[in-house]
């Protein structure tokens, strides 16, 4: 189902006209993460098995969750920071919603499929257009912070999108070389 869809897309954007001077320091500061919420019953839209990499000794590292990827504008709020949420998804497994599982279906119908990226990416989008001039930079753990998160939003919003994250394990830095010396035998080191 695309968001566009959702009942309560219009009343986001509604919201967000009402929050007063949202930039900070020249910016749209928004804070993107994922989160776990336990549940209980078994008829509850969105819940699977998820494996929780946070999860304590005492507990369950599988539990019936819902999984929600969302997004919430940092501000100031009477001298202190607040996060103002702006936008949410509920994540479901690729494995649930091929199973046609009763907690991935909305009146009925199967929902569609997409990553936690894709939605990250639309919510961000959406956003922007909405503060059409203000630069974003959104502030996000190291598994968000990566190119298949950048490309796409960066594609849609240009230079007015950035990220601040933690690097990956994985990522691959790189230095500009040395300048040549004059007269220099032989290629440059890497």
């Amino acid at each position: 189902m695309a968001s566009s869809s959702l009942p309560w897309t219009g009343l986001w954007k509604t919201i967000w006209g009402l929050i007063p001077s949202p930039e900070t320091g020249g910016h749209i500061l928004v804070v993107l993460d994922d989160s776990i919420i336990t549940r209980v019953g078994k008829k509850i839209f969105g819940c699977e098995k998820i494996f929780d990499h946070a999860a304590k000794s005492n507990q369950s590292k599988y539990p019936w969750a819902q999984n929600i990827v969302s997004v919430g504008l940092l501000k100031q709020v009477k001298g202190r920071r607040a996060c103002l949420f702006l936008d949410f998804r509920f994540y479901l497994p690729l494995k649930t919603i091929q199973a046609k599982k009763k907690t991935a279906t909305i009146k009925g119908e199967v929902v569609s499929f997409q990553t936690k990226m894709t939605q990250a990416g639309q919510m961000l989008i959406e956003i922007a257009e909405h503060f059409s001039i203000v630069p974003i930079l959104a502030v996000t753990d190291s598994w968000f912070g990566n190119n298949g998160l950048w490309k796409p939003v960066y594609e849609a919003i240009g230079n007015r999108f950035n990220i601040l994250s933690r690097l990956r394990c994985n990522n691959v830095l790189y230095d500009l070389p040395e300048k040549r010396k004059p007269k220099q035998r032989g290629r440059n080191k890497k």
